[in-house]
């Protein structure tokens, strides 16, 4: 399933080239913790006293936490929304975003969407597949790119766009939301300036 998403979307490429690539607005969640260790390895190793070796641990959940949403094409990023505490990213949520946070955005600055609709390439998480997403999408005219279930292999946001967001975070210990809203703020410029593809 996988190999054959792959191809369809090769495809599309041999036959519209780059404007196909133009086109594509990929959307994705992450936490942004009180602590993010320099290295992944650090997150679930540490030194007993007096022992020279390595021992496993597991991290307790942490309150201190602020899930973020990403959105960006190849040009940069186009938008970071933080969800308020103890608010669920539902499907009424999520079109509240795409409603008042993504098109009004793309209105202003990336006025070529008017003329050719984006891609919307997202996981396929509840939120992102309800039938409000959908109707909302099909009044804009909207294209939704296929994504596998399952498949985070095929997600770029995994593998090059949050891990270089989170960069300059780690090794950060932030106490509460607040200062972890401060602390990575400045990102959304910084990347933007940065073409991702």
């Amino acid at each position: 399933m996988r190999y054959d998403a792959a191809q369809m979307h090769l495809d599309r490429y041999e036959r519209e080239g780059e404007a196909f690539l133009h086109r594509i607005i990929t959307l994705d969640e992450t936490w942004a913790t009180s602590y993010e260790p320099k290295l992944k390895c650090q997150s679930n190793e540490w030194y007993c006293y007096g022992s020279p070796r390595k021992s496993k641990v597991h991290q307790s959940p942490t309150g201190v936490k602020v899930m973020v949403i990403f959105v960006y094409n190849c040009d940069g990023v186009i938008l970071t929304h933080y969800v308020p505490p103890r608010q669920t990213v539902n499907a009424q949520y999520y079109c509240s975003i795409l409603e008042h946070h993504l098109r009004p955005a793309l209105r202003k600055k990336w006025q070529h969407f008017l003329c050719n609709p984006p891609i919307i390439k997202h996981d396929n998480a509840r939120a992102h597949t309800a039938q409000a997403v959908a109707a909302l999408f099909s009044r804009w005219d909207w294209e939704v790119q296929y994504h596998p279930p399952y498949s985070p292999d095929l997600s770029p946001c995994d593998f090059n766009l949050i891990p270089k967001m989170k960069e300059p975070l780690r090794g950060i210990r932030f106490r509460t939301v607040p200062e972890i809203l401060t602390g990575s703020r400045p990102l959304h410029s910084h990347h933007q300036q940065n073409r991702l593809c």
